[in-house]
């Protein structure tokens, strides 16, 4: 057997033993979601406010709360890949409106990952934030409610976190119409799978 006829059966055989694919974070045999196929917030959802979309890597996860070990824990929670689209601009419904997609190789690190953010609302959030429950397009998690700034024309902040399998959808509105019922509605049109 010539040289290209032993290459060409030796990957045929690796084919059909499927080498060469990684575990996709729900356990199952195929290809790794990158952070650009992560799905966040539509552009045209949050009309007239430029957006600007990033990967979201572990390092930038650990920097949203100043927890002892939070950087340890992201990744025992097998952490894979995230994407951030904000939203920012001078608008008379919303200025600051923030959309990530997680991804976790289980549905369990995606579990822990909203129930330590619920477990540790003010290091996320502040002291005075509150909680409640909330749940979208069959995924749950949790609405907070950060206390207003004391400051001049402060606008209401509300932050949605839900739990969809392996990933997590989170949700950030900020400005004069932001509403539960808003961030209900926005998150909900954010696709979970």
């Amino acid at each position: 057997m010539n040289h290209l006829a032993r290459m060409g059966a030796l990957l045929a055989l690796l084919a059909a033993a499927g080498c060469g694919q990684q575990a996709s974070p729900s356990g199952q045999s195929g290809p790794v979601a990158s952070s650009a196929t992560l799905p966040v917030l539509a552009a045209s959802a949050v009309p007239g406010i430029p957006s600007v979309t990033t990967p979201f890597t572990a390092a930038d996860l650990a920097k949203d709360a100043p927890v002892h070990g939070f950087a340890a824990k992201i990744a025992s929670w097998g952490y894979v890949a995230g994407r951030q689209r904000t939203f920012q601009g001078e608008s008379h419904r919303l200025t600051l409106v923030i959309s990530r997609a997680l991804i976790f190789r289980s549905s369990a690190g995606a579990q822990h990952y909203v129930a330590f953010v619920r477990q540790h609302p003010a290091a996320f959030f502040g002291i005075g934030v509150q909680a409640r429950h909330l749940a979208a397009r069959n995924a749950s998690g949790w609405l907070f409610t950060p206390p207003l700034c004391a400051c001049h024309l402060a606008n209401p902040a509300l932050v949605g976190i839900l739990n969809a399998h392996t990933r997590v959808i989170w949700l950030e509105i900020n400005g004069p119409t932001a509403t539960p019922a808003l961030l209900v509605r926005l998150i909900g049109s954010v696709p979970v799978q």
